[in-house]
C-alpha cells in the first residue's frame, strides 16, 4: 500500500471516528454552567448515542484486520508450495496500532472539547 492510499484511509477513518464521537448539537446546546474538566469531557464524549457506532466501527475494523491476515496466510500456505508462514505478529501489530491511534484521537478530541467549552465560557 502506498503512502497516498494509507493517508486517504487514515483521513477517512479519522473523519468517521470524529463524526461518531462528537455529540449531537442539541446535546451541546444545553446551557453549561461551568467549564468542563478533561475528565468530564471524556465522559461527555463517551456516553452518548453515536459513541456506540464508533465502538462498533473499531470492533469491525479490528476483526477485518485479523481475518484479512488469516485469509492471506491461509491462501499463501495452501497455494504457494513454500514452507508454511505465520503472520500473526504482523496482524497484532496493525491491530495495536489502530487501537492506539483511536485512543489518541479520542483523547485529543476530549481535550479539544474541554478547551472549546472553557474558551466559550471565558468570552
Amino acid at each position: 500500500m502506498g503512502v497516498s492510499e494509507f493517508t486517504v484511509m487514515v483521513l477517512i477513518y479519522s473523519g468517521i471516528m470524529i463524526f461518531f464521537l462528537v455529540p449531537f448539537k442539541k446535546n451541546q446546546s444545553e446551557e453549561i454552567k461551568r467549564p468542563f474538566t478533561f475528565k468530564e469531557s471524556l465522559l461527555h464524549i463517551t456516553f452518548h448515542k453515536k459513541a456506540i457506532l464508533a465502538l462498533l466501527l473499531l470492533g469491525f475494523l479490528l476483526v477485518a484486520i485479523w481475518s484479512g491476515y488469516e485469509q492471506d496466510v491461509y491462501h499463501f500456505n495452501a497455494h504457494s508450495g513454500f514452507p508454511p508462514i505465520n503472520s500473526d505478529s504482523k496482524a497484532i501489530f496493525y491491530m495495536c496500532a489502530t487501537l492506539g491511534y483511536t485512543v489518541i484521537l479520542y483523547f485529543l478530541l476530549a481535550l479539544c472539547f474541554s478547551l472549546n467549552i472553557s474558551k466559550r465560557k471565558r468570552v
